[in-house]
C-alpha cells in the first residue's frame, strides 16, 4: 500500500509539473532550429527538489583495476596451419570451382558455399589461445558475412571485402588445446573460399580502451560523473551484465526473479523503457509508464545498481495509426507519416512544437531521476539506422534518413540538457548507421543493438568494429540490446570488449517464464553470469562513492593501486 501512496504522489507531482510545461511550450517552440530552441530569451533555470543524499566517503570498495592483457596465452610462436580449401571436409551442397572469374586461385580450385553448405578443417591445436584465421576470400560484393565453427558450434564471424581472391582475416579467435574441427560458412550470400591459413594472433592493444574522461554535458550530476568514471575504468577490463524488465516491473520481472534463483545474483544494469510514457499512448489509455521511474530509483537508490532508458517513441498523435497501424504501434515507420525533414525545414511548423512538446513530457520523468540523484544510462532514438546493410529504418525517427536523425538527436540533447539542465543523462547512442552518428559532442557511449541467431555465441566483432570505425575519438562501446548473448572468454581474447550487454525481455531471456530463452543455453548463461570477467550486481563497487578522478585517489591510496 505504502509503494502505491508513493506511486501516486509522485505521479500528480509529474502532471503538475507536465501541465506547466505544456501551457508555456505552445510559445517557447516556434523556431525551426534546434539551437534557437535554448535562446537566452526563454530558458530559464528549474527549481530542483532537495532530497538528501549520504555524504560521500570516496572509495573503489576493493574493485581490481588491473589490466587484462591477453598475452597468457602458450601458443607456440612458430604455429602454424595451411590447407587448401578443396583439400577440407565438404558439407551439404558445398562444391569445388577450377573456374578464374574470381581471378586466380591456388592448388586445384576453390570451395562455394551457399545456405547451409561449409568446409571443414580437421586441426590439432597445441595449445588454448589467440590465433588468427586467414582466410583468401571472395564474394560477389564487399561486406558479405562469413562464420567460423568449432566442433559444430558458432566461434566468430568474418567479413570479406573483396570481390576477387584477396586476404580477410578473423583475429584473435580463442581456440581451446586439442583437435578441433573448424568449419567456414556463410551468413546469407554466396563466398568463395581459397585456403585458410591459422596462426598465432598479435597482442591487444590496450590503448584502445583508454576513453576520455569528461561527459558531453560539462554540467553532469556527481553521481553521473561517478557512474562514468566507473565504466571508464571498467571498460576493457570487464563486461558489465544487464537485462531489460519486462513491462518495466524491475526486481519484480520474470526476468530478474529467474536470474537471481540461478545464480543468487542479478545483473548489474537493468533496462527500462519509457514508451508508455509517450504523450500519445497516454491519451489513448496506456498505463503502467511510472512503473519505469519507479524501478528506475529503487535499483539505484536502494541496490546501487545501474540503470539504462530508451524510448520507444510513440509518435504524436496526428502522425499514427497509418496503413492500418493501431495507436500502439506508433513508434513504426511503417504505422506512422512524420516528415522529420518537412520539420527541419520549417515546412511543418505544428510539427515541431509536437516534438518539443513530447521531448518536454518526458523531460518530467528524466527531471524526477535528476532530483533524485539516479544517473541514468539514456538510449534515445535507438536503432535509427535500422540494418546498414540493407538501409531499412523501422522507428520512424530515423526513417526520414541521415540529416534528419541526427538533427532530432541534437534537437533533444539541446532540449534536455541545455533547456530542461537535466544533469543526470550519460547519452548512449545506437544509430545502427555511421551516417546517423551525431557527433562526439552529442554522444558519451556508442552502442549496436545485436539480434544474432540462436546459439551464435561469437563476440560480435564485426559490430563493435563497425561501431568504432563512426569516429577516430575513442569512446566506449556497448551491446545496447542483444537477444542471443555471447561467450566472454572470446570477446575479452580478440579485443572485442563490450563494456556492457544489455540482454531483451521475453523470449531471450525465458521460455514459459523460466531461464534459458530461446537463443541461449543454459549452460551460456551459467557460465556469462560466473564469469570472472562479467560483473554483476553483487560485484560492482560502491558507485555512489566511486572517485571522481581514480589517478588522483590511487596517488592518496597507493595500497589500492593494482599490480
Amino acid at each position: 500500500m505504502k509503494r502505491k501512496f508513493k506511486r501516486t504522489v509522485c505521479a500528480l507531482t509529474a502532471a503538475m509539473m507536465l501541465a506547466s510545461l505544456a501551457s508555456c511550450s505552445s510559445s517557447d517552440s516556434s523556431s525551426d532550429s534546434a539551437a534557437e530552441s535554448t535562446d537566452d530569451s526563454t530558458t530559464s533555470s528549474r527549481e530542483r527538489l532537495e532530497i538528501a543524499t549520504e555524504p560521500v566517503t570516496e572509495t573503489l570498495s576493493g574493485f581490481d583495476l588491473s589490466e587484462v592483457t591477453g598475452e597468457e596465452s602458450n601458443v607456440p610462436e612458430d604455429f602454424l596451419y595451411e590447407c587448401e580449401a578443396e583439400e577440407g571436409t565438404l558439407t551439404d551442397g558445398a562444391s569445388v570451382y577450377d573456374s578464374s572469374f574470381l581471378g586466380d586461385f591456388t592448388g586445384d580450385g576453390f570451395v562455394v558455399l551457399t545456405d547451409e553448405g561449409s568446409v571443414e578443417f580437421e586441426i590439432e591445436f597445441e595449445a588454448e589461445g589467440s590465433y588468427d584465421i586467414l582466410l583468401v576470400s571472395a564474394a560477389d560484393s564487399e561486406g558479405i558475412e562469413g562464420s567460423i565453427t568449432i566442433d559444430g558450434n558458432s566461434l566468430t564471424t568474418f567479413t570479406i571485402d573483396t570481390t576477387s581472391f584477396g586476404e580477410n582475416t578473423a583475429s584473435k579467435v580463442l581456440i581451446e588445446e586439442g583437435t578441433h574441427t573448424i568449419g567456414i560458412t556463410t551468413q546469407s550470400n554466396p563466398i568463395y573460399v581459397d585456403s585458410i591459413q591459422i596462426t598465432p594472433a598479435e597482442s591487444i592493444d590496450l590503448s584502445d580502451y583508454e576513453v576520455s574522461r569528461e561527459l558531453s554535458n560539462p554540467n553532469a550530476t556527481e553521481e553521473t560523473q561517478r557512474l562514468y568514471n566507473f565504466l571508464c575504468d571498467a571498460y576493457g577490463k570487464y563486461i558489465i551484465s544487464g537485462q531489460y524488465a519486462t513491462d518495466n516491473t524491475g526486481l519484480e520481472s520474470r526476468e530478474f526473479i529467474e536470474i537471481y534463483k540461478n545464480f543468487e545474483d542479478y545483473p548489474a544494469i537493468m533496462g527500462l523503457d519509457l514508451i508508455e510514457l509517450s504523450p500519445s499512448r497516454v491519451a489513448h489509455g496506456s498505463s503502467g509508464g511510472y512503473d519505469a521511474i519507479e524501478s528506475a530509483k529503487e535499483f539505484w537508490l536502494d541496490y546501487g545498481g545501474i540503470v539504462t532508458l530508451c524510448w520507444h517513441w510513440n509518435a504524436p498523435e496526428p502522425y499514427i495509426m497509418k496503413n492500418g497501424g493501431a495507436w500502439w504501434q506508433g513508434f513504426y515507420s511503417e504505422y506512422t507519416d512524420i516528415d522529420l525533414d518537412a520539420i527541419m525545414n520549417g515546412e511543418d511548423e505544428e510539427g515541431y512544437d509536437l516534438l518539443i512538446s513530447d521531448i518536454d513530457a518526458i523531460a518530467v520523468y528524466l527531471q524526477e531521476l535528476d532530483d533524485y540523484h539516479v544517473p541514468v544510462l539514456w538510449r534515445p532514438l535507438h536503432e535509427g539506422g535500422g540494418d546498414p546493410q540493407w538501409n531499412n529504418p523501422w522507428f520512424w525517427w530515423g526513417s526520414s534518413g541521415a540529416d534528419a536523425y541526427v538533427w532530432l538527436w541534437q534537437l533533444m540533447y539541446d532540449r534536455l540538457t541545455n533547456y530542461h539542465e537535466i544533469n543526470n543523462l550519460i547519452w548512449v547512442w545506437n544509430g545502427q548507421n555511421v551516417n546517423y552518428y551525431p557527433g562526439d559532442e552529442y554522444v558519451d557511449i556508442m552502442g549496436y543493438d545485436v539480434y544474432a541467431d540462436a546459439g551464435d555465441y561469437s563476440s560480435k566483432k564485426e559490430y563493435y568494429d563497425y561501431v568504432k570505425s563512426c569516429t577516430s575519438t575513442n569512446k566506449i562501446i556497448a551491446m545496447t540490446e542483444n537477444g542471443t548473448m555471447f561467450d566472454p572468454d572470446a570477446a575479452m581474447n580478440d579485443g572485442t570488449r563490450w563494456s556492457y550487454f544489455a540482454t531483451w525481455n521475453g523470449e531471450f531471456a525465458l521460455t514459459d517464464l523460466q531461464l534459458p530463452g530461446e537463443y541461449t543455453s543454459m549452460e551460456m548463461w551459467e557460465k556469462i553470469y560466473t564469469s570472472d570477467r562479467v560483473l554483476t550486481l553483487s560485484e560492482l563497487p560502491d558507485l555512489k562513492n566511486y572517485p571522481l578522478d581514480t589517478e588522483a585517489y590511487l596517488e592518496e591510496h597507493p595500497e589500492e593501486a593494482p599490480d
